[in-house]
Order: structure tokens, then sequence, then C-alpha cells
């Protein structure tokens, strides 16, 4: 099957002709060259900077050119990883076919990811604050903390890298109805930068594809219940010294939005999502220092954050009458603490980390004449990691890396549900790579890891919509990867091959329950990802330059004696790039995204057939120099999904369809 899987991608090579240069540093220079990247050092830039490229790099040239107010559409440009809205409205990230919660989102060092959940909604992550994004996949290390068994996307505020102060604004009107507006300000002076962004956008909803059918709960082109408005602010400091180094990130992020409604279930027989969101919002405030004078070089990150949210549940798609309400509170912390230290040319590193979360809620019935609250409810939970890693030349001009730790979590506080054990489990990994020129080597990398169930699939209902199961256990993932990679001035490549193979795989049922179809979360006898990666860039000249990436996958679980398809996970993704500068000062960027053939869930627990998707998007610019008063100003102009092409990453729950922006950046 990989012989196969490897022979239809590397057909798609004559498309991408690339490999990629996020990972090689092959990419031209950003615009904005008077940013570097921040030192914020976990797990991946810790042992892969020098040796291992493994790392898959957007810089801040690539996150200029998305026009988006959040990381959602960015986060396309990285191999393997899949970006789609759920049915609670959140945009999640999957890699290789990795769930949201197999997937760890950091920003500088610290979880995104919600304790309840462990996700996070993509959308509510403001882009113009960003350095630079990367992406590791594979067995990772145990620096990144426990439940990180699909991979890892690690978020990198800007820094200024000389003396200077630097601004930024941005306005963009968008068809249908949204518009929004961005600033940011950076300052360095000595060894100090700071920086303060902040986000503002409206949504009236997105158009829907004329080739959607969805039967129910859909009038005219716009999403029902698809509005969202949302406000970030954030702010950044570094500080160097003669011992090291320190920084400080504080976020906040509110929205209210709706949720689209599943629009091909009967609302007669079935059980609807009609909510929406009154209340979301997300405070974190993140503090890294770097000892770096002493013999042990420690790295610490520290961080606490606050998620509150409220639901309401509406009668029907009228979104007049509220029958439920949920609110709920969360309140996490937490430390990683790396220590690493040198004996000849070995380096030797000891992990920790641990965090708490808290959550409250309290969940209301809504009558005609008053709204009659439950009990509160608390739930907490610990996570906790301690490891080893070790890393040396290896005799083949590369490194070899090898790491241990023992994860756990317990659950001190379920509510009003049944106490669960705690749980403790190993993860392993090892990678190496072999010089076989001055232009290319080999990438071997295996190894496994646990993932603990969360609270909410422990004890969530979603307001009566989730059967609770008393016996769900953690799974166990083995993860191998093996790649062939080549770069020199004008293109690169990267060819990989993967497989994962997971125990006890975490997956849903729907189960009726008087007369309504609910869902219930079980443990499959597991689950496996056979698939290849190709990926690059080719600078055709100095005026055009293509890349891109694909992946093939055959996602597969098993119950019992039968096997089936694993719900709402692609067999094929790509990505192509093309970059034209039709004049010194006017650039035409076009945009093709793939979304092969994936399965939904029936309500009789059957495969439905998603169909594929091909998306095309435009964006030309002009800038305009002035250069004696150190100004420049874009005007853009953008189109996506040009032709109107129908996408369903899940059942009665398509993506938007055409849309068209407007907008103009200035720098100062």
């Amino acid at each position: 099957m990989t012989l196969i899987v490897l022979k239809r991608l590397t057909g798609l090579s004559c498309l991408l002709l690339c490999a990629c240069t996020f990972a090689f540093g092959q990419e031209k220079p950003d615009s904005l060259v008077s940013y570097s990247l921040s030192e914020i050092v976990i797990g991946g830039e810790a042992r892969h900077s020098d040796y291992i490229q493994r790392l898959f790099r957007v810089r801040l040239s690539k996150l200029a050119q998305q026009d988006k107010a959040d990381i959602s559409g960015v986060l396309r440009q990285l191999p393997s990883a899949h970006l789609q809205t759920n049915s609670r409205g959140e945009t999640l990230v999957y890699i290789r076919a990795s769930g949201e919660r197999q997937v760890a989102v950091f920003l500088d060092g610290a979880p995104l990811n919600i304790g309840w959940d462990n996700r996070i909604d993509l959308s509510m992550i403001p882009a113009n604050v960003l350095g630079d994004i990367t992406l590791e996949r594979g067995a990772l290390s145990a620096a990144y903390g426990p439940n990180v068994s699909g991979g890892a996307v690690s978020l990198h505020s800007r820094s200024l890298l000389a003396s200077g102060t630097i601004h930024e604004a941005t306005i963009q009107l968008g068809h249908p109805g949204s518009w929004q507006s961005r600033l940011m300000a950076a300052r360095r002076k000595g060894k100090t930068s700071i920086l303060v962004g902040g986000t503002v956008s409206k949504s009236d909803g997105f158009r829907v594809s004329d080739s959607a059918r969805l039967p129910f709960s859909q009038n005219g082109s716009i999403r029902t219940n698809s509005d969202r408005s949302s406000a970030t602010i954030y702010a950044r400091l570094d500080r160097e010294a003669k011992m090291g180094s320190f920084g400080v990130t504080l976020l906040h992020a509110s929205s209210a939005k709706g949720v689209s409604p599943e629009g091909h279930l009967d609302p007669t027989i079935e059980s609807i999502r009609y909510w929406r969101y009154p209340v979301w919002r997300n405070s974190m405030a993140i503090f890294n220092a770097v000892k770096s004078n002493w013999p042990v070089h420690l790295f610490t990150t520290i961080w606490i954050s606050r998620f509150q949210q409220e639901i309401d549940q509406y009668e029907d798609d009228s979104y007049t009458r509220v029958s439920l309400t949920q609110a709920d509170l969360d309140l996490s912390a937490g430390i990683r603490a790396i220590a690493e230290w040198k004996a000849s040319n070995t380096s030797y590193r000891g992990i920790g980390f641990v965090s708490s979360t808290s959550h409250k809620q309290v969940d209301s019935v809504v009558s005609t004449s008053k709204e009659v609250a439950g009990p509160d409810q608390y739930y907490r939970n610990v996570l906790f990691s301690v490891g080893a890693e070790v890393s040396t030349p290896n005799k083949l001009g590369g490194h070899w890396v090898a790491g241990f730790s023992i994860d756990g979590m317990s659950t001190p506080s379920t509510g009003d549900k049944l106490p669960q054990p705690s749980m403790q489990a190993w993860s392993v990994n090892f990678e190496t790579n072999i010089k076989l020129s001055k232009r290319s080597s080999l990438l071997i990398n295996a190894g496994s890891k646990p993932r603990f169930p969360t609270l909410r699939e422990l004890y969530g209902v979603a307001l009566n919509r989730f059967i609770l199961n008393n016996d769900l256990q953690s799974e166990r993932s083995w993860t191998s990867e093996a790649g062939f990679v080549y770069a020199n001035s004008r293109y690169s490549f990267q060819m990989t091959g993967f497989a994962i193979r997971t125990v006890d795989t975490i997956d849903q049922k729907n189960v009726v329950v008087e007369g309504l179809t609910k869902r219930q979360r079980i443990n499959l006898d597991g689950s496996s990802v056979i698939g290849a990666e190709l990926s690059g860039a080719f600078r055709i000249s100095e005026r055009f330059s293509v890349d891109g990436h694909g992946t093939l996958m055959r996602p597969r679980k098993k119950s019992g004696k039968s096997s089936g398809h694993l719900t709402e996970k692609p067999e094929m993704l790509m990505t192509l790039n093309g970059e034209a500068r039709l004049t010194s000062n006017t650039r035409l960027i076009s945009t093709l995204i793939y979304v092969g053939k994936a399965y939904g869930l029936g309500t009789e627990n059957e495969h439905i057939l998603l169909p594929t998707s091909l998306e095309w998007n435009l964006r030309i610019a002009q800038t305009v120099y002035f250069s004696s008063k150190g100004l420049f100003l874009e005007a853009y102009a953008g189109a996506d999904n040009v032709f109107d092409s129908l996408t369903l990453p899940q059942l009665g729950l398509p993506a938007p369809g055409r849309s068209l922006r407007f907008g103009i950046n200035l720098s100062y």
C-alpha cells in the first residue's frame, strides 16, 4: 500500500515542482526584514534548529499575504494540515488525519488548547502580531508535554531586530458584508523590544456555494446563523540581558457568534445544534525565561489563562426563543522547564511539565416565564510529564536524538459524575538524519505517545447532545516516518512516507435515545493512517516562483473484525501557490487547494461519501513606497473560491462559497 501511495504522490510532482522552502531557509527574504523571531524554545526548536529538518515554517512574508484577521487561513500553507469548521463553529486543524485533540497549538511556548477540551478555535488567534509559524509532525519530543500525539503548531511573536519603531494599520472590506481593522506598533531600544497590536472584525455571515444542497435550516444565499463579531488585543515584551533573556506575552480575544446548524438533518427526528455564543472570551499571560550563563542552560515557560463562554440553545432555526443555556469558566496554569547541558559533542536535556485546569459549568433550562439554573458543576484535571532526551552526532554526518518520558493525568474533581482513576503512561521518541551530500539527506523518525481523554470527553454532554461513556480509555499512537530532502539555490524538495497506528482510538457513534439521535464517545479497537508527502518550492525566475505540498493518506479504523473509514479525514490534500511580479511593485498570487474524498457519519452510523473540492484563490496587490518618509502603502484585492466550488468537510456544514475582499495596508 505504501508503494502505491508513493507512486500516486510522485505524480503530483509535475504540479508541485517543489519542496518546502518553509523548512530549509531557501525562501526569498521577508518583505518586513526589520522583524526577527523571538527566542522561544520548546521541544522542536530546541532540538532541531541545527540539524534536523522536520520543522516546516511559514515566514512573515507569507503571513502578510493572507489578509486574514486570524491564523486559520495561514495554516493551509503547512504540509498535511487540513482546516475545517466543526458543528460547534470552531476552526480546527488536523495533521496527517490526527484529530484536533491530538494536535497542540502553542503561542510563544505555551499551549493555547483549552484544558476542558484540549482544542482551540484558531479563528480567534490574531495573525498580524506573529513573526512565523512552525509545524512539527511525527514522533514528538517530550518537551511538548502530554497529549501531543499527532503534531504541534507553534506560533511566535514578532520582534524587532534593530533599534527603531514601526507602525502598521490595515482596513479591509469584504463581500458579503464583512470588515476588519488591524493595528500594530513595535519599538526596540537597546536590548528591549515591545509590540502591541489589536484586531476588530465583523461579518454578517458567509455565502454558501450555489451547489450546496441544504434541505433544512437554510433560506437564501447567506449561511444560516453564521454571523460573527470579534476583537483581540495583544502585547509582547522581550528583554535581553547578560545572563539570558526573558519575555512576556499578553493576549485577550473576545467574540460573539452564531453556529450554523446541520442543514441535512430533519429537526423533527434529529437533535439539531441551534446554538449561539453570546460570550466567548479567552485571556492569557505567558512568561518565558532563558538562563544561558550557567554550565546548565535553563529554558522556562510559565502561563496562566482564563476562558469563558456562554452557549444558548434555541428551539428552532428562527433563533427567537432560548430553551437551554450553558455557562463555562476555565482557569488554567502551567509550567514547562527544560535543562540542557553538554558533555563533549553530546547534549542532555531534562524536561518537566505540569498544568492544572479547573472547569465550572452551569446548565440552565429556560421556560416561558423563567430560567431555572442547575447546580454548579466543578471539574479539574492535572497533567504532568517528566522526561529526558539525548542528542549526539552520528558517523554519517548528521545527528541522532532519543527521548523518553512518563506522562500522567489525574481528575481530582468530576462534578456530579463518577470519579476516574489516575492515568499514567510512557512515551518514547527517536530520530536521526543521514547526510548523503552537501545538499541532500535522509530523515528517520519513530516513537510512541499516549493521549488521555479530555474532561469534556469524559464528562461533557453538550446540552444533552451526548451520552456519557464511563469506560472511556486513553489511546496510544505509534508513529514512524522516513524522508528524503534535497535543496539548492533555486529549488528544494522533500518526500516523506509515514505510518501511524493508534490503539483504543477515541471516536464517536450515533445512539437513538427516546426517539432522538445522540452521540456517544467510544474506544475503537484501533485505527491506522498510511501516507506520503511531497513538498517544496521552485524559483523559476526573479519574477516567478511556485511552492506547494501534497499528501496522500489511507485513514482506516478497526472495530472487532470489521474495518472502515475514519470520518471526515480526507485521503488527499494539495496546496499549490504561484507568485508573479507583474511589475516591480505589483504582485499576483494564485493558490489552488484540493481536498480529496472523505466520509461523513450518517445517522445510522453508515459512512457517506463527501465530495472532493478544488478551490482557487487570487490576490493582486500594488505597493507604493514613500522612501523619504519611511512609509509604504499596499492596496490589494482578493477573491477566495473564485469558481464557487462546493467544499463539504462535514455533512450538512458546507465551507464558504465565493467571497471578495478589498483592503489597504499602511506601514511606517
